[in-house]
């Protein structure tokens, strides 16, 4: 069986890497993206079909929500989760009537994400600290 994709869609180079790192490490195959535009050229290539999505509100080239509804226009029940900085609740509000969306906090830790994704029906193998 293989494991679930996951399209990282993250302009901080650091927090890019930690988070594709740490998905690695869990068993998936990760591809990466640091702009909407170059995540969308990925939903469009025909190589990789992604299982969920993480993507941040805050990208350079347009902002993550506007994002969602161009992956949903390809792919409506994709699995995403929506990773901000900023203040949860406006997001929260905005897809409440979405349930193949969650919103986690930055900076995330892997239980939240871990969450997150097993929410959306995504099995995850995170290792959690006792």
């Amino acid at each position: 069986m293989l494991s679930p994709r996951i399209l990282v869609v993250e302009d901080e180079p650091l927090i890019r890497m930690v988070a594709v790192d740490t998905l690695r490490d869990a068993g998936f195959q990760v591809e990466e993206a640091a702009s909407a535009a170059e995540a969308m050229a990925k939903v469009h290539d025909g190589g990789w079909r992604f299982d969920a999505a993480i993507i941040d509100i805050g990208l350079p080239d347009r902002p993550g929500d506007k994002l969602v509804l161009e992956i949903r226009a390809t792919w409506p029940d994709l699995p995403i989760v929506i990773a901000s900085g900023h203040d949860r609740a406006q997001f929260i509000g905005r897809f409440t009537s979405d349930s193949q969306l969650r919103v986690v906090s930055k900076p995330y830790n892997n239980e939240a994400l871990s969450d997150a994704l097993a929410a959306l029906g995504i099995k995850t193998s995170f290792r959690h600290p006792d």
